[in-house]
């Protein structure tokens, strides 16, 4: 459309995409493969980019402040990929391996290459979070322990009584294959802290630990709740079923940054799907009818071992097949951003 004047804010050149996190962790795929370049998507988007933190954020007067720029905005859209969700408990930052920014993530392969060098000893690994993300990366270290003289053992510890709140249709087909690969559960205990020598549990217990992957969900900015807006107790916005905020403000959320309403059940996956609809609705552009957008996607979680389990409808199996279309489309979804 003509006449826009659309701005980028972002505090990195480089993304990689996050549903490659298992892949990248254990070289299924070249960082070519996962690498998004911010400033070549932008200007083929026809956006202005400004690479600074936006830290202050004045929904009444629509102005966002980013680093020495005051922008003006009449829609705004807030999905930031920041840092892990309690990533800022003891001990966190000094002794777990963090999975978020996504931009991050090779370097967090290599840690976990070198962690896993030496393979005279057993090395107990736990995961912080039971979501997608730490379910595939329990997969992926199961395999690489298998890989190692000295084997070891991985434990998913999750507040939730069980895995996949994100992911609800794979959650029983998953966790019946991670049972069967000998990954551990520590369910309904909160990670209140990460030691030298192991997880710290809500209970008071601590979970002997040699290796951390903190995989918790992404923390929405500060922003959201010094501006003012209407927030859940975690910082993200209170949106309705169309990603708005509820105060009616033209500001929209998606991702980890957003609180939907119960009622919505909206797929996660979906929401650039959704986001995009509604920004084109607002603007006057064509847009999708929204009975499209509740088709819901197959789902797929790769098992580290070149296949993916898959769930679509009545279809439940752990195959090849499912491992070559999740590669093949996670490949596609960067090439896609790559190639515009």
């Amino acid at each position: 459309m003509r006449g826009l004047d659309l701005v980028l804010v972002s505090t990195e050149r480089l993304q990689f995409d996050a549903a490659m996190t298992s892949g990248i962790i254990r070289g299924a795929y070249d960082e070519s493969e996962a690498r998004i370049d911010v400033a070549a998507l932008a200007e083929r988007a026809g956006a202005r980019v400004v690479f600074a933190r936006a830290d202050r954020f004045e929904p009444q007067t629509h102005v966002v402040h980013a680093g020495s720029e005051r922008i003006t905005f009449d829609l705004c859209s807030i999905d930031e990929v920041g840092g892990s969700l309690d990533g800022e408990l003891p001990g966190v930052a000094e002794h777990a391996i963090a999975l978020r920014p996504a931009s991050g993530l090779p370097a967090v392969g290599r840690a976990i290459e070198a962690r896993l060098a030496d393979g005279s000893d057993p090395v107990r690994c736990t995961i912080v979070g039971g979501g997608s993300t730490g379910v595939e990366c329990a997969f992926a270290l199961q395999r690489l322990l298998r890989a190692r003289a000295g084997r070891g053992v991985v434990t998913i510890v999750d507040a939730a009584p069980h895995v996949l709140d994100d992911l609800a249709s794979c959650r029983e087909l998953a966790h019946r294959a991670l049972e069967r690969v000998g990954v551990c559960f520590v369910f309904g205990a909160r990670a209140v802290g990460v030691r030298a020598d192991g997880v710290q549990l809500s209970s008071g217990a601590t979970l002997p630990s040699d290796l951390v992957l903190w995989a918790t969900g992404g923390a929405p900015p500060r922003l959201i709740v010094e501006s003012g807006l209407g927030h859940d107790p975690q910082g993200r916005l209170l949106v309705d079923a169309r990603l708005r905020a509820r105060s009616g403000a033209p500001i929209w959320a998606a991702g980890d940054c957003a609180s939907v309403e119960a009622a919505a059940s909206i797929d996660p996956r979906r929401h650039g799907e959704l986001l995009e609809d509604e920004i084109r609705r607002q603007l006057g552009a064509r847009h999708r009818h929204l009975s499209a957008l509740r088709v819901r996607p197959p789902c797929l979680l790769d098992t580290g071992d070149g296949q993916a389990l898959v769930r679509w409808g009545p279809v439940a199996a752990r195959s090849r097949l499912g491992g070559w279309l999740k590669r093949r489309l996670d490949r596609r979804s960067v090439a896609r951003l790559a190639d515009g």
